[in-house]
């Protein structure tokens, strides 16, 4: 996991019973870093509000908002431009014995999304917000106001007439 380019360990253990608040805010060379992981050229700010609550038997539950300012490239245009965007979270975690539980006791046609692994007694809220900064972010970006013009066959009779246009006049001629 050392080719992530941000990450915040908190061990469970240490959200108090009433629950933790904080705040995330990657240092500049950290943004830099998403943006390389993440292929865009550039994200400015990365602000995490998050509230951490313990759940039953060991287990974690994170709810809050990842806002983002970045650059990234036009499908359109291919200049790059700025955005914002937030996105809502609230994910569980949960060690892996629970996890299995759970998965078994899903029915098979439901839509049950299992919780997140607590490796080590920890979380890396880190990893969590990038993977929420990397859902936010548009997969086919454009300015304001841009519109794709898609490609429109010409008239047939104002296409340029083919040089083998008089040898097809030849071949038809008895």
């Amino acid at each position: 996991m050392t080719d992530l380019p941000y990450s915040q360990i908190l061990a469970v253990a240490d959200i108090p019973p009433q629950g933790l608040e904080l705040t995330l805010k990657p240092d500049a060379d950290v943004c830099a870093a998403m943006a390389r992981h993440l292929d865009i050229p550039a994200v400015s700010e990365v602000v995490a509000k998050l509230r951490l609550t313990q759940e039953k038997a060991d287990g974690a539950r994170v709810t809050g908002r990842v806002s983002a300012k970045v650059t990234q490239i036009s499908v359109v245009s291919l200049e790059p431009f700025e955005s914002s965007f937030s996105e809502e979270l609230d994910v569980r975690f949960a060690t892996a014995d629970i996890i299995a539980r759970e998965v078994a006791d899903a029915p098979e046609e439901s839509d049950f999304d299992p919780p997140d692994l607590i490796e080590n007694g920890s979380i890396d809220l880190g990893l969590l917000v990038t993977e929420f900064l990397a859902l936010g972010l548009d997969p086919y970006p454009r300015k304001d106001g841009e519109v794709f013009k898609a490609y429109q066959e010409s008239d047939p009779a104002e296409a340029p007439v083919s040089p083998f246009a008089a040898l097809a006049r030849l071949k038809e001629k008895p």
